[in-house]
């Protein structure tokens, strides 16, 4: 999981050395410009990663079809013209490019565009997208090449992308998402998060109003399942699939009949579990780590939850 940094002015080695992160490419200055200065740090876990790639001087560059995985590319400064998918984008820190993996891709970044790539493998993409509709993908998605950064949702997005390329510079052990328990759940919420908020192929489906025939007798289903289940690397979305309905329609008989969303339901049962593993802790033991154990990544977060929810802190309980 550690970071991959790569620093070079030949732009032999420079098109090499990004093709092994993402594919082979053509990369050629644009007239004027007789070298690059390409700065890379590249991060990957599991089905996603984080690029952060920067040439310093204004080049082409044209990559194949990915096939087997999805970029959101956003600018840190300057611009960049994307064609794909017959269409072109002028991308800056305002609209991201998004690739699909599908179609060839002719970009021009200008001098001093840095940018920020977030990388998403097209199985995984897939799975998540079959965990929200709730049955299998049948078909290509394609997400529109132009993503608007500045709603509340895409702003919320990119602060997971930061967080994301955060703590995977980390050394080994010494981050979030270095827990089985977490980092499974993050990579499905981040990818969750960007097929709700971005349009794609699928959208439409994803809108529809999702209902079920029986909301009670799905909600006490879910709800034995996740007591059951709570100690493991759980998320709604594999709460959903064991169920065979889409995360939609879970979430819709859960406020129906609970007044709740299957993730507070959730994250009662890890809170109960917290306070009942704290209470019984041998000596030595820590709040970090049980919280961890129980799939808590954003400890702050954790502990006021865990204050409103028990009247005391995490580690009142501890020393009891």
């Amino acid at each position: 999981m550690a970071a991959t940094t790569v620093r070079t002015d030949d732009i032999e080695r420079a098109r090499t050395e990004v093709g092994r992160v993402f594919c082979p490419h053509r990369l050629t200055p644009q007239p004027g410009v007789r070298s690059v200065r390409l700065r890379m740090t590249a991060r990957r876990s599991g089905g996603v990663g984080v690029v952060d790639l920067d040439y310093a001087q204004a080049v082409r560059i044209q990559p194949a079809a990915l096939e087997t995985f999805y970029l959101v590319q956003i600018p840190r400064g300057g611009k960049a013209e994307v064609r794909h998918a017959g269409r072109t984008v002028t991308s800056t820190p305002d609209i991201a490019s998004v690739l699909s993996p599908h179609d060839a891709s002719d970009m021009h970044w200008s001098e001093a565009s840095p940018h920020r790539i977030f990388y998403a493998d097209r199985q995984t993409v897939d799975r998540e997208l079959a965990r929200l509709l709730g049955r299998p993908v049948d078909g290509q998605v394609h997400f529109d090449v132009g993503m608007t950064m500045s709603t509340p949702a895409a702003v919320a997005w990119a602060r997971g992308v930061d967080f994301l390329a955060e703590e995977l510079s980390q050394p080994k052990g010494a981050s979030l998402l270095d827990h089985p328990q977490v980092v499974g759940r993050f990579e499905q919420a981040l990818i969750g998060k960007l097929l709700l908020t971005h349009r794609h192929t699928y959208s439409d489906l994803l809108a529809e109003p999702a209902r079920h025939p029986a909301p009670g007798r799905l909600v006490r289903r879910a709800c034995a399942l996740m007591t059951e289940h709570h100690g493991e690397a759980l998320t709604v979305g594999d709460v959903a699939e064991a169920l065979r309905v889409s995360v939609r329609t879970l979430q819709d008989c859960f406020r129906r009949e609970l007044q709740t969303t299957p993730m507070a339901y959730l994250r009662a049962r890890r809170l109960d579990a917290v306070h009942a593993a704290l209470r019984a802790a041998a000596p030595g033991t820590s709040v970090t780590t049980v919280a961890l154990d129980h799939g808590f990544a954003h400890l702050s977060r954790f502990a006021g939850e865990y204050r409103s929810r028990f009247g005391e802190s995490p580690s009142t309980t501890l020393r009891r």
